[in-house]
């Protein structure tokens, strides 16, 4: 009975999942003949739970699961689970932060992964100075393959996805979540890559962007049928993946910024307001980070709640960091309207910068803005062109379109 009640689950899911496909991309899946996987880093999630490990896996097929944890090459624990295609071990969390997960399905060959796991996070740094060469990408959306084509064609990664950009930093400005159906994958992806890049001298950065902030507080309008189908097999909220208290990828995500300066360009998923003028980068984010692990967080959208956790000044301001108009995620003014010159004058000299890329306002090609003191890199097609900045001359840069075929264009 038990096979049978697990196919049926998944049945009911999987119809979920076309139902909701079909409606947010108006059938267009289905001519496009797309094979969506589930199994491996595209349908993980871990989380630490009271002193233990939970990992949750799906395999490509039903089937017995395992897990195999290893602390470089000495195995630490090792679980079969049950015929199924969801799949759940748990284990004490070990002394040390890290550890590689190996699982998948047990007959299946094919069906074999790895995932090295960093238990021990630290805040991001926002300052970074003599940077040769700087890739930027817009909002990715879970457009994963999009964004392997980019980074190989740029040298970026090698043909096994590790880094080979060796001291080049890579920047993505947030909103990695919602539309597009390979969001898990994308993250546990940059995931890793950032490690790679920090121990072969080059850094992988990526900001907080408005779908991030949703997501957390688990504001999923946006949110794809096959991502929703991850979280409906491991028999969980979408949210809860991504939770910064628990999850893996949440806390990873919750000590990420949402501003950067490297050099005299600064960096933000929407564009930055002169109301944050009296902040430094460093206050503007240690604010951000606060608020991210503040017990009442994930009440800000629902209001009776909220009240209950903040008084009516501390609730509005946090909804406002968060929400507003002019607020770091949201702010669209420098791309969307030509009047604004007065107010980025004023941002640049604040932060002492010469140059600022947003993504958050879709454009059709990365385009220049304020006579090249704006770049917009939110593509309407996510994951077909990055920025290039080469460093030519203290305080001069090239600028390039790099496009996903290979091409370099000058900006």
């Amino acid at each position: 009975m038990a096979p049978l009640m697990g196919r049926l689950t998944l049945l009911a899911a999987l119809a979920i999942f076309f139902a909701s496909s079909f409606a947010h991309w108006g059938g267009s899946m289905f001519s496009q003949n797309q094979r969506f996987r589930l199994d491996g880093e595209y349908g993980l999630w871990v989380q630490e739970v009271d002193g233990q490990v939970e990992v949750h896996w799906i395999t490509a097929k039903e089937d017995s699961g395992f897990l195999h944890v290893y602390h470089d090459h000495t195995l630490l624990q090792q679980f079969t689970t049950p015929v199924s295609q969801s799949h759940l071990a748990k284990f004490v969390k070990p002394d040390m932060p890290n550890f590689s997960l190996h699982y998948g399905g047990l007959s299946d060959e094919i069906d074999r992964h790895e995932t090295k796991i960093c238990l021990d996070t630290k805040k991001a740094d926002v300052r970074f100075v003599d940077v040769d060469s700087v890739f930027v990408l817009g909002d990715l959306h879970g457009q994963f393959e999009n964004l392997i084509q980019l980074l190989q064609n740029a040298d970026i990664i090698d043909s096994n996805l590790n880094w080979s950009g060796h001291h080049k930093h890579l920047v993505a400005l947030g909103d990695i979540f919602d539309r597009g159906h390979n969001v898990t994958r994308t993250l546990w992806f940059l995931y890793e890559l950032e490690k790679q890049a920090e121990k072969r001298g080059g850094k992988v950065h990526l900001l907080l962007g408005n779908h991030e902030i949703m997501t957390f507080l688990n504001d999923l309008r946006y949110l794809s049928g096959k991502e929703n189908l991850i979280a409906n097999l491991h028999n969980t909220q979408y949210a809860s993946m991504f939770d910064p208290q628990r999850s893996v990828i949440g806390k990873w995500l919750a000590i990420k910024p949402g501003v950067i300066k490297i050099d005299e360009i600064l960096f933000s998923h929407g564009g930055v307001d002169p109301i944050f003028n009296g902040y430094s980068i460093e206050a503007l984010n240690d604010s951000l980070w606060t608020y991210l692990n503040e017990d009442g967080f994930s009440t800000l959208l629902q209001d009776s709640l909220a009240f209950t956790k903040y008084d009516s000044v501390l609730y509005h301001r946090r909804l406002y960091f968060f929400f507003g108009e002019k607020s770091v995620f949201w702010h669209r003014g420098y791309v969307s309207a030509d009047t604004l010159g007065k107010d980025l004058n004023s941002v640049l000299k604040n932060f002492k910068s010469k140059l600022h890329v947003i993504a958050h306002t879709p454009v059709k090609t990365i385009t220049s803005f304020y006579d090249g003191k704006v770049i917009g890199v939110d593509l309407a097609s996510p994951g077909t062109e990055m920025l290039l900045l080469v460093r030519t001359g203290k305080k001069k840069y090239e600028k390039y379109k790099y496009k996903i075929t290979g091409e370099l264009e000058p900006l």
